[in-house]
């Protein structure tokens, strides 16, 4: 029996942060998951002193919500940090090249041409645009072509899997496109409110957890106030009656629920599905939504084959550098413990919108390429005596087209509909940090719901819904 008015159907970082602030108001919240543990994705792994992730490796936070929620949930004592003096690489010409992080270091750095460096101190003369562009043509527009190529290409290849000439610049870049649209200038922008103190009060921090990405997880899933059902698969939605009614297949039989709020932290393509039959034309935009296939390889080494003092976090790859990956962590730099000592651990990401393809690659192929590809940028000899591949067939949802028309589209539709509501990170941004912050979002308008029908019970104007198994 559940007395849950609200039910949340995905146990990932979505839909576990959506129910972790709604208990926070009070409001009992049920979760659904399909597979036997919840995370999604998210999933720490432990081999022979190796600890890897399949896929968020850390946390990069600025919002206080989130520092807010790790305090409460009791994990701030186990988050570990990356180093405050960390340098980030770039592959230019075939080698590293350390990326200036403060604005007066910009001159003396090798990363762009000096026609490059004018173009960026002439940004704030080029005219504010007013529709729809991809983020090839903003960056371009404002910044120049070589900062296109150098820096914002393997940014959205590497950390979001897409492709920039198809990627919407409002919705991947909106910090970036509101400075434009504000101020007429992404350097003006940045001046003036760094004139008039709206710099965040939180600096942005990266970091994991003692116990890996899969800590969080485990301490959301355990959390009061949040009941957790894995293993549970659902076959049908219906609205009647002023409520949802679902229904699940799981290990103890058939259940059905009737909540006033459902919230779907499915990806796309499932909820579209889950969905046909209630509204066709919300699900076709669904289903228009495309994800890019990415793998994931892990290779240990000794420390000692490995000339690169490894001194950041890792680095990114240009497209036009031709390497087999787009990103590359070092983890072992990052966070202790996730190595036996001596040893260095590095992440490779490959495939993506950039090159689809390599999703296909047998595992041999994958680590071949790689090795002989890092190789030269580390200094790396040998062979890795440890070796591990996770492969995503749908890793990430590709922000293509005019995506900001299309969630405005899907938003009309969910308003025909009371009660039902979609978190996942085809909406709001990919990273776990937003998943976090948009699951409060989401909380905070199913809060003000149901405080607003509480009220109007308090009054006597309505029979309180009743909830039932």
């Amino acid at each position: 029996m559940s007395n849950a008015e609200v039910l949340i159907i995905g146990g990932g970082i979505s839909g576990l942060s959506t129910a972790w602030w709604l208990a926070q108001q009070g409001i009992e919240v049920e979760v659904w998951e399909k597979a036997s543990r919840p995370g999604g994705k998210i999933n720490t792994e432990r081999t022979d002193g190796y600890v890897t992730e399949q896929a968020a490796s850390l946390l990069v936070n600025f919002h206080p919500e989130i520092d807010r929620m790790i305090r409460e949930i009791g994990l701030a004592d186990a988050k570990q940090s990356r180093g405050p003096n960390m340098k980030r690489y770039l592959v230019r010409n075939g080698s590293l090249t350390e990326v200036p992080m403060q604005f007066h270091h910009l001159a003396r750095s090798a990363l762009w041409s000096r026609k490059s460096k004018l173009r960026l101190l002439a940004e704030f003369l080029v005219p504010r645009h007013g529709g729809p562009e991809s983020v090839s043509r903003f960056i371009s527009r404002r910044l120049g072509r070589e900062i296109l190529e150098t820096t914002m290409e393997p940014f959205v290849a590497g950390t979001l899997a897409s492709d920039p000439d198809l990627a919407d610049a409002r919705t991947v870049l909106p910090r970036l496109t509101e400075l434009e649209r504000r101020y007429g200038s992404i350097s003006a922008g940045m001046l003036i409110n760094r004139i008039i103190k709206r710099r965040r009060i939180n600096q942005s921090e990266s970091f994991s957890f003692s116990g890996g990405m899969e800590q969080l997880i485990d301490t959301l899933a355990a959390a009061p106030g949040i009941q957790l059902r894995n293993s549970y698969e659902l076959e049908g939605i219906d609205y009647a009656n002023g409520c949802w009614q679902l229904q699940a297949a799981t290990p103890f039989g058939t259940q059905y629920r009737r909540v006033s709020h459902l919230v779907l932290s499915t990806p796309a393509p499932q909820t579209a599905k889950l969905l046909f039959q209630v509204d066709a034309a919300l699900s076709a935009l669904l289903s228009g939504i495309d994800y890019a296939s990415l793998s994931v390889l892990h290779l240990g080494f000794d420390r000692g084959q490995i000339t690169h003092p490894l001194d950041g976090s890792g680095f990114l790859t240009p497209r036009r550098e031709k390497l087999s990956f787009n990103g590359n962590l070092w983890m072992s730099s990052l966070f202790s413990g996730r190595t036996p000592a001596g040893k260095a651990l590095l992440s490779s990401y490959v495939g993506g919108a950039r090159h689809p393809e390599r999703f296909e690659w047998s595992d041999t192929h994958i680590t071949d390429a790689i090795c002989a590809d890092l190789k030269p940028l580390i200094g790396l000899r040998g062979s890795p005596e440890f070796e591990r591949i996770n492969r995503h067939p749908q890793a990430l949802p590709l922000y293509h087209g005019d995506y900001r028309g299309r969630l405005c589209e899907i938003s009309n539709c969910l308003a025909k509909h009371p009660g039902l509501h979609l978190a996942a990170n085809y909406i709001g941004g990919v990273s776990v940090r937003e998943r976090i912050f948009q699951g409060l979002k989401t909380a905070e308008t199913i809060a003000a719901t149901v405080q607003r029908r509480q009220e109007t019970v308090a009054r006597g104007q309505q029979s309180p819904l009743l909830i039932t198994d």
